[in-house]
């Protein structure tokens, strides 16, 4: 059987015009005393479990004991845009689409200088980063699950994603075949899905992707996105970061 096209796993959805997105992003600026820094040129503002989780020594404390404060100040001071982001995922995906509070409310990734990447790094992934949370609710028993990426602000020359229409269980049979993927590039370019800002890109179901990289970077250059995903429960979209 032939690979889905990437078309029909990665959608975009229209949220914000280029003067809420700059809006948003002077707000959060004003917050700048409380990102994460996350390594060079790279922060948070907000939690996540793929950084608080599952690269943590110590989540109990980094995810859950910091969990109401932050996302305190995501629900105080981007709340609105969390409510928009909710209402483009249920319109898309013909469910309701919630948060709940005892995880981690979709938050931001802010990249800067070094951070923003001028050559491929080799950080292929798929979102599974739900199956290592301990969710204080039931999900679906049959996993279903979606990421998206909502772009603020992009450096000079854009952004944008690499993509693989290659799912989990497309990449079992390839590791089967000797392929992994970090030699998956060599043989199956990645499609570059281009970013605009206040357009969100939706990844339907886990695919492989990473940050594509952009051909240079120039003075007050930034990357800045709001980043979630989406997890099926009985009741429809539980999204969080």
């Amino acid at each position: 059987m032939d690979p889905l096209p990437v078309e029909s796993l990665v959608v975009d959805v229209d949220v914000l015009d280029e003067r809420g997105c700059a809006e948003v992003s002077d707000r959060l600026e004003a917050l700048r005393p409380y990102w994460l820094t996350r390594g060079v040129g790279c922060s948070t503002f907000g939690l996540a479990t793929y950084l608080d989780v599952l690269a943590s020594e110590s989540p109990q404390e980094a995810y859950f004991g910091r969990l109401d404060r932050h996302n305190h100040l995501i629900r105080e001071h981007f709340g609105d845009l969390l409510d928009r982001v909710a209402v483009a995922l249920a319109e898309l995906l013909k469910t309701p689409a919630r948060y709940d509070e005892r995880v981690a409310l979709p938050g931001f990734h802010v990249f800067e200088g070094e951070g923003i990447a001028t050559a491929p790094r080799p950080s292929q992934h798929f979102d599974l980063q739900h199956r290592g949370l301990r969710w204080p609710f039931p999900i679906a028993p049959v996993e279903q699950a979606v990421s998206f990426t909502l772009p603020l602000a992009l450096p000079r020359r854009g952004g944008a994603l690499d993509v693989w229409a290659i799912t989990e269980a497309d990449m079992l049979r390839l590791e089967r075949l000797g392929q992994t993927s970090g030699t998956i590039e060599t043989t199956r370019p990645a499609r570059r899905h281009e970013y605009r800002v206040g357009r969100m890109a939706v990844q339907l179901t886990p695919i492989l992707h990473r940050i594509a990289a952009i051909p240079e970077r120039h003075p007050g250059d930034r990357r800045i996105t709001l980043q979630g995903h989406g997890i099926r429960d009985a009741d429809g979209w539980v999204l969080y970061w």
